[in-house]
């Protein structure tokens, strides 16, 4: 039997009388029991009250027991939970959520907790046990999972279940495993020590050496020694080899068989262990390695003959899963409560696999994503799915969900996607306000003729805002056809309308109108009052000036010059502004 420990202290003698109440140690192991239930429960959504409730009192059960000791060094049985001979912790049954049967069927016999690991791999200990209690044969058992994780508050001693004729219980002697026959393992660093003392330090002595112990004496390292090239060969193989990523190599193998064996069993049997692995490597992180099998798998297909259509299905729907709005919303949901992201390369890797319908779910995700890392990727990722499928961004515009909606339209405003101006369209006549100040921004930003004859309709929408943004934004582009609806303004409704308004439809019409529109806007500005006639409103006036200042032409200028030195203020000051701008 092999035995492998940590540097855990020994385990204590069943004699020794408990240092303090082993009540302590009970109910830790009872709170931390009932959180990794909590875990199990809420594994996608670590969020939950619920669960970040029991998380905390899982780790205020530590504080009376770090009052007491530095460590807590438990003895694990099939059945039972341990701490100087008593059962602090006990489950009748060898049921699969049983933790002493979790902990004891793949062979850890001591597990030793030290100060500070309900800080710092507490949580790192929950992730791994759901692991192994729902653990397929051919995945990585609770041994090599804490091998993985390199634990540093947590220590553990084992054997090996899978020798044939291991024990199953310790031997008395603490730190000690029994081996097959009866026979006790020392120490590996005791064994050394005694056999030095028993040599003397000298060669050849007389003494027999402990079972297991070696010197490097005993090798003639001369005839067959490396030279220097050799080594550095040697090292530099051993770093590649370890350099290799062997999750890649097992997709290889499985996509290699798949495109040569032209069974279709074994084909079924590949895309089984395909879709199996892949739903791992999700769950692990590995995103680069499933955006790699994504990539392989369509060029599989490619190359593969005689593929039954079902396997062909399965296999080219892998990512058609991935891009699934249950799937990516859980995937994103993962990554935005995430501490830490992966590589950013490992993402955009992953994102480029995605489906055009994965659009929707990643528009509806932007305004609410709280991870800053995230955000970025994800602007990307959009960016790319809408340029490669400018039809699935038009159609979102429709979308029922107002955040992918919005989205989906300032999307098509900054692609000055011309595609997009019909449902833009219809937004500005029957979308509610957020929707249609989104579509006059974006018609703005798209500028073609039929984006502005569209605007042009928002200069009757019932909100203010709306209006005056439309009014401002054909003026800068100087669009002629809209004269019409301006002139109509500037002498009915405007007049009356609050001064941006009034403003924002006057200098519109004096950007469009010519000398044509000079006569009415010299009549509204230099109106002789007479005996018991009135002078138009100060404000208007200035308007006025402003929309003369737009026109800009020599009559333009004549009117501007007779105002000029008006008695109101407001009117001087407009004058004076317009006539500037004339000149620039």
């Amino acid at each position: 039997m092999t035995e492998t420990a940590a540097t855990a202290p020994n385990q204590a003698p069943e004699a020794l009388e408990p240092p303090f109440s082993p009540q302590l140690v009970a109910e830790m192991l009872r709170q931390l029991d009932k959180t990794i239930r909590a875990h199990l429960l809420y594994l996608n959504n670590h969020n939950n009250p619920t669960y970040v409730r029991s998380l905390e009192q899982a780790r205020a059960v530590f504080a009376p027991l770090w009052e007491e000791t530095e460590s807590i060094q438990l003895t694990v049985t099939d059945t039972a939970i341990e701490w100087f001979g008593q059962k602090v912790f006990e489950e009748p049954t060898k049921a699969s959520d049983s933790l002493p049967w979790t902990l004891f069927k793949d062979g850890l016999r001591e597990l030793t907790l030290l100060q500070g690991f309900e800080v710092k791999e507490l949580v790192a200990f929950l992730d791994i046990i759901p692991k192994v209690r729902h653990a397929l044969p051919n995945e990585d058992d609770l041994l090599t999972l804490l091998w993985e994780d390199e634990f540093t508050t947590l220590q553990y001693r084992y054997v090996d279940v899978g020798e044939e004729g291991t024990p199953l219980e310790t031997s008395p002697e603490p730190g000690k495993w029994p081996r097959r026959g009866g026979a006790e393992v020392e120490e590996p660093r005791e064994a050394v020590e005694e056999a030095k003392a028993e040599s003397g330090g000298e060669a050849g002595a007389s003494k027999p050496r402990p079972p297991g112990v070696v010197r490097m004496e005993d090798f003639d390292s001369t005839l067959y020694f490396l030279d220097e090239k050799e080594t550095e060969y040697l090292r530099g193989e051993t770093l590649r080899e370890y350099a290799t990523d062997l999750r890649r190599a097992v997709l290889d193998s499985l996509l290699d068989i798949f495109e040569f064996q032209v069974d279709p069993l074994v084909r079924a049997e590949v895309l089984t262990d395909i879709e199996a692995l892949m739903l791992h490597l999700l769950s692990a992180g590995q995103f680069a390695a499933v955006a790699y099998l994504l990539n392989e798998a369509s060029l599989t297909l490619e190359r593969a003959r005689d593929v039954h259509p079902d396997s062909r299905e399965r296999l080219a729907s892998l990512s058609a899963r991935l891009s699934d709005p249950a799937a990516l919303s859980q995937l994103l949901e993962a990554m935005d409560a995430a501490p830490s992201l992966p590589a950013s390369e490992d993402l955009n890797a992953l994102f480029a696999q995605l489906r055009p319908s994965a659009l929707a779910t990643i528009l509806g995700w932007l305004p609410r994503v709280q991870n800053a890392g995230l955000r970025p990727l994800l602007e990307s990722a959009a960016t790319r799915i809408a340029e490669a499928a400018t039809g699935e961004l038009v159609k979102l515009i429709a979308d029922p969900t107002h955040d992918v909606a919005i989205e989906a339209i300032r999307r098509c405003g900054a692609m000055r996607t011309a595609a997009g101006v019909p449902a833009m369209a219809r937004v500005l006549e029957h979308g509610d306000r957020e929707l249609r100040v989104a579509a006059l921004s974006a018609l703005g930003d798209i500028g073609s003729p039929g984006a502005l004859q569209a605007m042009e309709k928002a200069l009757a929408d019932s909100e203010r805002d709306i209006r005056v943004q439309a009014a401002r934004t054909l003026m800068a582009r100087q669009y002629r056809p809209a004269l019409s609806r301006a002139e109509s303004a500037v002498k009915g409704r405007a007049r009356d309308a609050d001064r941006t308004e009034r403003l924002a439809f006057f200098e519109l019409y004096g950007s469009l109108c010519g000398d044509g529109g000079v006569p009415y806007l010299d009549g509204i500005l230099n109106a002789k009052g007479g005996l018991f006639a009135r002078k138009e409103d100060p404000e208007l006036r200035a308007c006025s000036a402003m929309a003369l200042g737009r026109v800009g032409t020599a009559a333009a200028r004549e009117s501007l010059q007779r105002a000029d030195g008006d008695k109101d203020v407001i009117v001087r000051n407009a004058v004076s502004r317009a006539m500037k701008g004339g000149a620039q």
